[in-house]
């Protein structure tokens, strides 16, 4: 018998199950849906996928520019008194990338972690689950936004995790842990 996943947050649901132990929501052998191949399958024929994952994209954009103003605000701050001095800024440049990398990063494990949601997750009522429902632990949070530290691995995760999850919820680093972003 083919496995039977949840259409609303991707976990894997008993055989004969109704509804998804994790969520509640009504399984997809219940309701009549197939559950696709792939998470790319779902999302080339799912009106539900295409929608979740914009507005993980917008909560995203909401997230960066949250912590890129607060960056550029600091950064300003710090860099005003050698604005007169001839101070090279190309220099101090690359380590303020490094440093706004590991920022970014911070910012969603310490968000995910504590409240379950980043202030953009909870304006689009995301939020991220572990295995077992709760909030992830700040260990879970910090190896699951690894990935933001730099645009291309966040893009590799979400193409890698919809390649190897049935469901469409999981980047990879989410299929690797057990965790999903489910609507909160």
């Amino acid at each position: 018998m083919a496995e039977v996943f949840c259409p609303s947050c991707g976990k894997d649901v008993p055989d004969g199950a109704a509804y998804c132990p994790a969520c509640g929501a009504q399984a997809a052998a219940s309701s009549g849906a197939s559950m696709p191949l792939s998470g790319f399958d779902a999302l080339t024929k799912d009106r539900r996928a295409q929608e979740y994952w914009f507005e993980r994209l917008l909560a995203y954009v909401v997230d960066a520019i949250i912590v890129f103003v607060t960056l550029a605000i600091i950064g300003t701050i710090v860099a005003f008194p050698f604005f007169f001095t001839g101070f090279s800024f190309s220099f101090a440049y690359g380590r303020f990338a490094l440093l706004g990398g590991l920022v970014f990063v911070l910012y969603f494990a310490l968000m995910e972690s504590s409240s379950g949601a980043t202030f953009g997750k909870r304006f689009f009522h995301l939020k991220v689950a572990s295995k077992t429902g709760t909030n992830p632990t700040l260990g879970e949070a910090f190896v699951r936004n690894l990935s933001k530290f730099y645009p291309l691995l966040l893009l590799l995760d979400v193409i890698t995790g919809l390649a190897v999850s049935k469901g469409y919820q999981q980047r990879f680093s989410d299929h690797f842990l057990g965790t999903s972003v489910v609507r909160a």
